[in-house]
């Protein structure tokens, strides 16, 4: 259709329009998508990101084609309204956060110990390496995350970037119950979570799929105590980061300080 903005972005692009798939979601929406080599995929995103306030088309990398989109069969209602989820997640798991400072070994204090959550930012501020990687990208990171690379740039017409794991019912994370009756995290709280860290570093959804978002950080911290209380966060949001990155001073050194924070539940 002659001034469309999918089209006309697709012609930007170099992608013919009868290659962009198009499909109405359950939620009254619609996803589109097109398939990109996987070493364009990136430079892709970033273009078609620049191109946003125009289209209204928010990009993201993914694995799944639009017509292969997983759409849950749960209710969607999470907590009410644009609260703060950050801190109810660390206040909801405050106990097993802190059995974290036993795991590193902060100069001078064997063993460790923590009393609160500052505490424990404290120790931790003090247990960190040296930063290992502050160039790492989201280049290195969707190289290095996966078997297979991405292949599928989607796009997502909507006012609220954020908001889009309320659209797209993504990530799912049935194994995470960090609430006190022992509910899930539901598409609402992802969406809260990313609204909190937009708002503090610039967090911006660049690859999405059913157990993992990756975020492009405009700003990450760079204070070693507020890079120690991102990491906690980052801890509390996402506990399977054990597998994907490592424990605490991990995550702290080699996650924070990045230009890309990676996310995936088991």
């Amino acid at each position: 259709m002659l001034g469309d903005p999918m089209d006309m972005l697709a012609a930007e692009l170099g992608v013919r329009a009868e290659e962009v798939r198009r499909v109405r979601t359950p939620r009254g929406g619609v996803l589109l998508g097109f398939r990109c080599e996987p070493d364009a995929c990136l430079d892709t995103w970033r273009r078609a990101r620049e191109r946003y306030r125009s289209t209204g088309l928010w990009p993201f990398i993914t694995h799944t084609s639009p017509t292969r989109w997983e759409w849950a069969e749960v209710p969607r209602d999470g907590r009410d309204g644009k609260q703060a989820v950050i801190a109810t997640l660390l206040e909801s798991q405050a106990d097993e956060l802190l059995k974290e400072a036993q795991w590193f070994k902060p100069p001078r204090e064997h063993p460790a110990a923590a009393r609160d959550l500052e505490d424990l930012a404290r120790l931790l501020t003090r247990a960190l390496p040296a930063a290992e990687a502050l160039a790492r990208s989201a280049e290195s990171r969707l190289a290095s995350s996966f078997v297979a690379p991405p292949e599928w740039i989607c796009l997502v017409p909507t006012e609220d970037p954020s908001g889009i794991p309320e659209l797209l019912d993504a990530p799912d994370t049935p194994n995470h119950t960090p609430f006190p009756g022992r509910e899930p995290l539901s598409y609402q709280d992802h969406a809260n979570v990313l609204r909190e860290w937009h708002d503090r570093y610039g967090a911006e959804i660049c690859y999405l799929e059913s157990h993992a978002v990756l975020l492009s950080i405009e700003h990450p911290p760079s204070d070693p105590f507020e890079t120690a209380r991102v990491a906690i966060e980052h801890y509390a949001y996402c506990p399977d980061l054990d597998q994907a990155v490592g424990g605490l001073p991990e995550v702290a050194a080699r996650q924070v300080p990045t230009g890309a924070w990676f996310f995936w539940w088991d």
